[in-house]
């Protein structure tokens, strides 16, 4: 082969080692991260009634904004991240519906679920901030975050709903089943680990859902254990739901104090984008003291205005016995300036309210 020949081969070779190598780059994603920036807006103009006084309130519930995503391992495995933060679109900076004393200013600090894991064929394994309560208290619950929340009841005894410095495992489903197990260790010498355990199973429109949990009340207390049970069934434009849960050491308390509650609700699709909805909730006495069960009903009509955007109208009511305050309008649902509910007051609220929800994606593989 004469000199020239070769030279053209070698040059040939090189423009064709280049072109694999350019179409390689291309065809490869500049970023394995998959993100979302996400977030709810949910405000409401109320009337409530404490049960002694009642007045006009304007409220921020539980909004929020958050940055989830994923990031591909390559092999079958991702990491997965969400960081998300309460957000007060009233300015109050409490009584906003995200839980604790105060969430002004805070960033994924102290407020809703934020954590870091990794999915694979095994499962899925979550650390950081999860769900306690929240992890079977929404398996049906027609007024999350609304007046009549059913948190009103389960939730009312102080049951934790989220989890702090926790790690979480979720299977694959076989079959339909999957299961669920928390734990969150003492963290030194604060005696309040706990632990959740979670089945489901899900065939076709009925589920049914099942929850062992132990909550750590500190040192020196007993630990509040709770059983719960739900099940639902969707017809399509009809779906029933209800559930069972028994709490027992409500509080820390060595004996007498525990308590079962239930709840029974109905829903019914109108037209191409209403809903209507009703739930019933209730709290038995506590163990060895009378007069402190309550019953909460709830009403409420849902307009699902495009997929982002809804608004609605809810009423709610609880009855106390003399010897119990639970709420109407404090789970999940902003209680900012409204006074305190005395032993045996029966609160009670109407409430309309718009949600606003969007999830956008800032980078795709």
């Amino acid at each position: 082969m004469s000199r020239n020949k070769k030279r053209e081969s070698l040059v040939l070779t090189s423009v064709t080692v280049s072109a694999m190598a350019i179409a390689t780059l291309v065809s490869t994603p500049v970023y394995a991260l998959d993100l979302s920036i996400y977030g709810v807006g949910h405000l409401s103009g109320e009337r409530i009634d404490n049960g002694a006084t009642s007045s006009s309130y304007i409220h921020s519930n539980s909004s929020r904004l958050g940055f989830k995503g994923s990031h591909d391992l390559r092999n079958g495995f991702s990491v997965l991240f969400q960081y998300e933060s309460g957000v007060d679109l009233t300015g109050k900076g409490t009584g906003d519906g995200n839980g604790g004393a105060s969430s002004g200013g805070q960033i994924f600090t102290r407020t809703r679920d934020s954590f870091v894991g990794l999915k694979g064929g095994f499962g899925t394994v979550l650390v950081g901030r999860v769900g306690g309560l929240n992890q079977w208290l929404y398996d049906y619950n027609l007024f999350g975050d609304q007046v009549g929340d059913l948190g009103n009841i389960w939730g009312g005894d102080g049951l934790p709903g989220r989890i702090d410095s926790a790690a979480s495992y979720r299977s694959p489903a076989f079959g339909g089943f999957s299961i669920g197990l928390t734990y969150s260790p003492n963290q030194g010498n604060d005696e309040r680990s706990s632990a959740v355990v979670k089945a489901d199973y899900a065939t076709g429109a009925f589920k049914v859902g099942a929850a062992y949990a132990n909550f750590g009340n500190g040192s020196g207390v007993s630990d509040t254990k709770v059983s719960a049970i739900t099940a639902s069934y969707d017809f399509g434009a009809f779906s029933i739901g209800g559930g069972w849960q028994r709490e027992t050491h409500i509080g820390g308390a060595s004996s007498d104090a525990d308590r079962n509650k239930y709840t029974v609700g109905a829903a019914m699709k109108v037209g191409s984008n209403g809903t209507i909805k009703t739930q019933y909730a209730r709290a038995g006495d506590l163990g060895g003291t009378s007069d402190t069960k309550a019953s909460q009903w709830a009403v409420g009509y849902d307009h699902a205005w495009d997929k982002n955007t809804t608004i609605y109208v809810a009423y709610a009511r609880t009855s106390n016995g003399t010897g119990a305050a639970y709420s109407a309008y404090n789970y999940g649902h902003g209680d900012q300036g409204v006074p305190g509910i005395a032993l045996g007051g029966d609160p009670s609220a109407i409430s309309i309210g718009v949600v606003y929800k969007f999830d956008v994606g800032l980078l795709k593989p």
